[in-house]
């Protein structure tokens, strides 16, 4: 698991289903962070939705910022 405290805006992460995601905000509350959808391989029209991810959405940490 990420230690979402550590997360900071700009960092890339994938998501369960594939998504690649940008960190746009850390709520810093270790559960929650604010993504941009950067591919959403499923339907590709939700790409660039900012949505809250939960920590238990994220995978793993593809690069920092």
């Amino acid at each position: 698991m990420i230690d979402l405290m550590t997360l900071k805006p700009g960092d890339r992460l994938l998501l369960q289903k594939g998504i690649v995601a940008e960190v746009t905000e850390n709520m810093g509350d270790g559960q929650w962070v604010e993504a941009k959808l950067i591919e959403v391989p499923d339907s590709p029209g939700d790409a660039g939705a900012v949505e809250l991810c939960h920590a238990q959405d994220i995978v793993k940490l593809l690069n920092r910022s």
